[in-house]
């Protein structure tokens, strides 16, 4: 029945979401996710998976857009196996909170964006901490 459910909810996902995105950086590495408009023109939601070196986790995030703008600001959570990557290294955890700030690059690609994001992010588990990563990305339009 949990399988069932799975690809239930991967196939409804698939179906409502916007975009499809692949990262490399903070928090676990590589990541692959799917972004959701939840108000058209200014609010979208995104869920992600990752795996890196060390580790392997997901996250999902609120992001705000900007009017007339390429940025975005958001807040989002996450969860892994190991260490999330950021600065400083002593501060690295496997879960906590994350504010996103980030903007599109103006490229002329149809379908197709790339973006920049920087990620304070505040670490809860196993210890509280703080620290700072960053990502770059590519956004497939579906």
């Amino acid at each position: 029945m949990r399988r069932w459910l799975v690809a239930a909810l991967l196939v409804s996902a698939l179906g409502l979401a916007q975009r499809a995105e692949v990262s490399l950086g903070s928090p676990f590495g590589v990541q692959g996710g799917l972004r959701f408009p939840l108000l058209p023109l200014l609010l979208d939601g995104r869920v992600y998976g990752g795996m890196g070196l060390e580790a392997l986790g997901g996250g999902a995030d609120l992001l705000l857009k900007l009017p007339l703008t390429d940025l975005y600001l958001g807040l989002g959570g996450f969860y892994g196996t190991g260490p999330a990557l950021t600065l400083p290294q002593d501060a690295r955890g496997q879960g906590g909170l994350r504010a996103v700030l980030g903007t599109w690059l103006n490229l002329p690609l149809p379908l197709v964006g790339v973006y920049v994001e920087v990620h304070p992010t505040l670490y809860l588990v196993p210890n509280a901490g703080f620290g700072v990563g960053a990502a770059v990305g590519v956004s497939l339009g579906l």
